[in-house]
């Protein structure tokens, strides 16, 4: 079973392909042409929090209603895949990544895919980048046949290319996987990993005279030769700022009608500021990562809509940082005093969410000075303040 989840949409709907490979039973001990795979809970975890909080919190939020939600997912306790259920979604069994699972998924998802529809593909798991060649993302399979280990691997890049061919015009992927080079073993192995859709010699071009041109957006959450993380118990840190930026921060461009727009713009931005915005100073580092955010549209692809714009984040910090647990600090907004700190508990650095794009005044205070007063329009999804 992948599908757990399905609506009729007859104007276009959003439609779901999640995987989560936290468990790679074939490559438990490295192996000539097969390294040895570490379990990675997070990756169960991403998905299924992505699949829970699609089908809940943001089911009213897509531009397009949900059509679909095709979901495989595996973990150490459970190889062969794990139980899923939410709010309005019985408990099902779904079914672990495997290659044969992953063509099925896709057949599921893609079938009777309207032009109107959009399309979202997420991967977590292992990956590898094959130089000169594609990233990939491995099938929970991966390694059951030690002489031939690539058919058990998605070229992720030839996917997006074959993707392209099909009628949904709003295409949505995020590769949340390693993208670090292979062993020697590896290299050496006939790399030709699974595209999941052969690219049709001038169906490209037919899509576009029918259609339009598609508008594809692509997260990749590791950069070429570098790792992507997760914690034990947790998801993934991808996951973290996106489902953040989901729930608020990326919710930054307003439309003709007056909504406001969760864009590919809107999420790097609120994702590259989650480190400043919302994580401690200890996770910072953890939280600094690169994305590479690609797209072909001529406009910002949109995800999501809603009625409120996202919140703003005020950091205040000083120079030296320790000045600023010095002062009497005050955010007004007009006369009314809505944030500050002073005395005993003071920090280095001061966060407060405020509402946006109205135009504040920020005092800070020390013995024997005059108050110093910096005025700043809240924009979000962070601004910052420096004394």
């Amino acid at each position: 079973m992948t599908r757990i989840f399905s609506a009729t949409q007859p104007n276009g709907g959003t439609k779901l392909l999640i995987l989560g490979a936290s468990h790679y039973p074939h490559a438990q001990v490295a192996k000539p042409k097969v390294p040895k795979l570490e379990d990675i809970s997070s990756a169960a975890t991403s998905a299924i929090d992505f699949a829970t909080n699609a089908l809940t919190k943001w089911k009213n939020l897509f531009i397009k209603p949900i059509a679909s939600v095709d979901l495989l997912v595996n973990d150490a306790a459970n190889p062969d895949g794990v139980s899923f259920g939410c709010a309005g979604v019985d408990e099902i069994k779904v079914q672990a990544p495997t290659m044969d699972n992953i063509l099925a998924a896709r057949s599921s998802w893609l079938a009777n895919a309207d032009p109107k529809d959009t399309l979202i593909f997420y991967c977590c798991g292992h990956g590898i980048w094959l130089p000169s060649n594609s990233r990939t993302f491995l099938a929970s399979d991966f390694g059951v046949d030690d002489e031939s280990v690539w058919p058990k691997a998605i070229a992720l890049d030839d996917f997006a290319l074959g993707l392209t061919d099909k009628a949904p015009r709003n295409q949505w992927l995020l590769f949340d996987c390693c993208a670090n080079t292979p062993p020697s073993a590896l290299r050496n192995a006939k790399p030709a990993a699974n595209p999941l859709i052969e690219p049709t010699n001038g169906m490209r071009a037919a899509m576009i005279k029918q259609y339009g041109s598609p508008v594809q957006a692509t997260i990749a959450t590791a950069s070429v030769g570098e790792q992507a993380f997760g914690r034990a118990g947790g998801r993934s840190r991808f996951m973290d700022v996106f489902i953040e930026a989901c729930e608020d921060a990326g919710f930054r461009e307003q439309a003709d009608d007056g909504r406001w727009m969760l864009t590919l713009q809107g999420l790097d931005s609120s994702m590259s500021t989650y480190r400043f915005r919302v994580a401690s100073l200890a996770d910072r580092p953890y939280y600094t990562f690169s994305r590479l955010t690609t797209t072909d549209a001529t406009e910002p692809p949109r995800l999501m809509a809603r009625d409120q714009p996202a919140s703003c984040t005020f950091l205040v910090t000083s120079e030296p940082a320790a000045k600023l647990k010095t002062c009497d600090l005050g955010i007004y907004l007009g006369t009314e005093k809505i944030a500050g700190q002073y005395g005993q508990g003071a920090t280095e650095l001061f966060r407060s969410v405020v509402t946006s794009f109205e135009m504040y005044k920020i005092h800070a205070g020390w013995p024997q000075e005059a108050p110093t007063i910096q005025s700043r329009r809240a924009l979000p999804p962070l601004t910052e303040v420096k004394f």
